[in-house]
């Protein structure tokens, strides 16, 4: 089994979720501010989601921390899988912000609305619209670069909040200029169901890197760098499987090689593959090869030069890039 740990900035990692944070409150603020001031429902529903913003910014933050931590004793693994945990916990808050928009705006749609201090309203959120909407891009794309569930699930969720900052101002014009009071609960309400197809998305996501589930395009990453490192011996892989711990993964395959090598040929020759796989994979990981030998069905497929037991002459290699034959429990032929 081959370990590889490249050095993870995880001072950067940490810089992004603490200034979310600290924007949050401050937008929190203006949202309740703006709501204070315009009586509107679709405001009402923007700060209400803010609340969440700060709660997932505060647990994003402290999950960063603790995924940090290596593998000890008790968590062979490492911590990494805190981040999908958080980003469960702000899928779940997320759908409740929006069943209790929705709820509310119900309410409100059919007690009546009254809308005051529209130009106010509109500057504020304006302001904390693209504030959100340009830091929930940032945290997106640098969640991606580390592979950090917590920062995905808090850029969708900011670039989500911008999204209904955007109705709350189209609630605001049609109020101003019409003086339809009634369509600011069913903005407002129309935004809600947008939070809780949001957060059950999120929910979805995190639940299936808890599980384990198979990433189509990591595995696909995967076994284009077995293509792209073979050598002769190499003759099929199979059954491969990743776990997702946050920054760090763990890469299971099945290979099958030359039967005649001995037990310390085949280790010294998967380890020296394991390593030109890792040295290309883009975050930390580790990778363990289960070796089989070959039988005479291969040998038309294997390239290996003057081999002692072969059968059948050599034809054609099969590439190692087919997903479904690496990940295929069983060996291709």
């Amino acid at each position: 089994m081959a370990d590889h740990h490249p050095k993870i900035n995880h001072e950067e990692r940490k810089f992004l979720p603490a200034l979310s944070l600290i924007i949050g409150i401050i937008l929190l603020s203006l949202k309740f501010y703006a709501y204070h001031l315009t009586g509107s429902q679709s405001v009402f529903s923007d700060a209400l989601e803010s609340i969440v913003n700060v709660v997932a910014g505060v647990i994003t933050l402290a999950v960063i921390v603790v995924a940090a931590k290596p593998a000890d004793e008790d968590h062979p693994y490492g911590h990494g899988k805190v981040e999908s945990m958080a980003a469960t916990f702000e899928g779940g808050a997320i759908t409740l912000a929006g069943i209790l928009i929705i709820i509310q705006s119900i309410q409100i749609f059919f007690h009546g609305a009254h809308v005051e201090e529209v130009n106010a309203g509109l500057v504020l959120i304006v302001l904390t619209g693209v504030i959100n909407g340009i830091l929930g891009f940032i945290l997106k794309v640098q969640g991606k670069r580390h592979h950090s569930e917590a920062m995905l699930s808090s850029g969708a969720h900011l670039m989500g909040d911008a999204l209904t900052s955007i109705g709350v101002l189209l609630s605001l014009l049609i109020v101003k200029f019409t003086g339809a009071q009634w369509v600011d609960p069913v903005i407002a309400g129309f935004f809600g169901t947008v939070l809780c197809i949001q957060g059950t998305r999120i929910l979805i996501r995190s639940g299936n890197v808890l599980l384990d589930a198979h990433d189509q395009e990591l595995l696909q990453l995967v076994a284009g760098l077995f293509e792209k490192n073979y050598v002769p011996g190499v003759i099929d892989i199979h059954y491969t499987r990743i776990i997702k711990s946050g920054p760090f993964h763990h890469i299971e395959c099945h290979m099958v090689i030359p039967e005649f090598w001995s037990v310390a040929e085949g280790h010294t020759f998967s380890e020296n593959y394991e390593q030109s796989i890792l040295k290309e994979y883009p975050v930390e990981a580790e990778i363990r090869i289960h070796l089989d030998p070959c039988r005479k069905v291969y040998c038309e497929n294997c390239e290996l030069a003057d081999c002692p037991i072969r059968q059948r002459h050599f034809i054609k290699r099969v590439p190692l890039n087919n997903l479904d034959e690496v990940t295929s429990p069983t060996e291709s032929r």
